[in-house]
């Protein structure tokens, strides 16, 4: 949809493609992003509106309310195929208010005075909202079935990385021995976490609103409450108790909540990336041999993938100010407050999905060396196992005595090149507590990586458990529950 489709129909510009559109030849049923940005194109979201239209009918017909015949026109003329398309753009023009025109559309297209029935009660904005929430759903599905691929993917790197020896770093500096699978372990958990936060959240966030002009149901009569019950669960959606326009605060959470997952994958990809640099070398992007890194210097290999993830999540994370605007509409309903809303709508799903996508292509395209980590680790030598060395002593000295022991032992072997082994034994407290051959092997990085190999795995198999779970249809994982807390 281009920008001058929106400007016609009254809604905000959106900016351009997030990405190229790119097909998956692994996953060949997965939507690409530009199929997510399609999802909020000008005529999917008319026809969402029809449908919306045609339900609301459906459950006034069993409610009496509207004659049943009148119902069964509405619903066989809400399509795209029975309304004039262009006719409804030039009157979307006209009016600049695209509900208005779509109502017009749809009861002139009905026969019989069924179009007399059309929007019975209802109010721009249950629809507006109402359809993009469904939208936003179906890009919301999209993206957690993306996220099952990158758990698998992720599930893989940690096992494969679960005995790969390499230095931990805290502040920039060689910390203790770990291994890459304890890496990747630590982002899986930050990622079910998020999993968790956006599953809780769908009874929350996929509601209708269905309260007709001011959100109490003037127009519905005694029906309201049962026509906000019926029309929700035919939507598949929750229903509010309260329908206020006002209360915009679920999408502003989702938005929050999409941005928190994007900052996870920036910052795997930031760490990433900075594994790439040539002084530490210990990961990759294969790309091919085509790919080029720089127009001037022939012998640079660029990230090309990770600095789209970084960028991209960037972005989402700057919608975060525009959510917590969008949710301070004045009274009980804000036009401006709407536009921001609608924006945030149609826009942030589609880049939280690029930002996965992109996240996705990262962990396929990327590769290990671990002969560079083991190398890197060669470069502290003994010093990096020096806690262990420490927590030896320290049932017999003390753990402070210990620390300072071992800290000046590493001083003075630091300042003459050799092992700390001799600065320790010269120590008559050393010799009197610990065996030589015991100080001795205390000091081999390898023997001293913590439980990285077995949270590694662990991680893997949740990794997994929860991929299975994501990847299945969405009937299977069950529909979200919501309870309003009131009958």
């Amino acid at each position: 949809m281009g920008q001058g489709d929106r400007l016609r129909a009254g809604e905000q510009p959106l900016t351009g493609a997030i990405l190229p559109e790119l097909a998956d030849p692994d996953h060949p049923g997965r939507p690409t992003v530009a199929e997510i940005e399609a999802l909020f194109g000008r005529e999917r979201l008319w026809q969402t509106y029809l449908e919306i239209e045609a339900t609301l009918a459906s459950v006034q017909a069993e409610l009496g309310i509207i004659p049943a015949c009148a119902a069964v026109e509405i619903r066989r003329k809400a399509t795209l195929e029975a309304i004039d398309v262009g006719a409804l753009a030039a009157d979307i023009d006209r009016t600049r208010a695209p509900i208005v025109s779509v109502v017009r559309a749809l009861a002139r297209a009905c026969e019989g005075g069924a179009g007399a029935y059309v929007h019975w009660g209802a109010t721009t904005q249950n629809l507006t909202q109402t359809g993009r929430t469904l939208l936003m759903r179906e890009a919301h599905q999209a993206l957690m079935r993306l996220l099952g691929d990158i758990l698998g993917r992720l599930a893989a790197l940690a096992e494969s990385g679960a005995r790969m020896l390499m230095v931990g770093r805290t502040n920039h500096r060689h910390a203790l021995p770990i291994t890459f699978g304890l890496k990747v372990a630590a982002w899986i958990e930050e990622l079910l976490r998020h999993v968790d936060r956006l599953q809780g959240a769908e009874p929350r966030v996929f509601v209708s609103l269905w309260g007709g002009a001011l959100g109490a149901m003037h127009a519905f009569g005694e029906h309201g409450p049962e026509i906000n019950r019926r029309l929700s669960a035919r939507l598949g959606l929750a229903p509010l108790a309260v329908p206020s326009r006002a209360g915009t605060d679920h999408v502003a959470e989702y938005v929050l909540l999409l941005a928190l997952l994007g900052s996870t994958f920036s910052k795997i990809a930031r760490e990433l990336y900075a594994l790439m640099a040539d002084e530490v070398g210990e990961v990759s992007e294969a790309l091919g041999d085509e790919v080029v890194g720089s127009s001037t210097m022939p012998q640079k290999v660029n990230s090309k993938v990770a600095v789209q993830v970084i960028a991209l999540a960037s972005r989402l994370r700057a919608q975060v100010p525009l959510a917590l605007e969008a949710m301070q509409p004045t009274h009980e309903g804000d036009a401006a407050n709407n536009q921001m809303m609608y924006w945030l709508m149609e826009g942030t799903p589609p880049l939280a999905y690029a930002v996965a996508w992109e996240m996705d292509r990262l962990l396929d395209c990327l590769r290990l060396h671990p002969q560079r980590m083991r190398r890197n680790l060669d470069r502290s030598g003994e010093s990096i196992a020096a806690e262990r060395v420490m927590m030896l002593l320290a049932p017999h000295l003390g753990r402070g005595e210990a620390h300072d022991l071992v800290h000046h032992a590493l001083s003075e072997a630091s300042a003459s090149g050799a092992s700390i082994l001799p600065t320790l034994l010269a120590d008559e407290r050393v010799r009197g507590s610990v065996e030589e051959h015991a100080l001795r092997a205390s000091l081999d990085p390898a023997a001293y990586t913590g439980r990285s190999e077995p949270m590694a795995r662990e991680m893997a198999a949740a990794a997994r458990s929860a991929a299975t779970r994501l990847q299945a249809p969405a009937t299977a994982r069950g529909p979200a529950s919501h309870d309003p807390g009131r009958p």
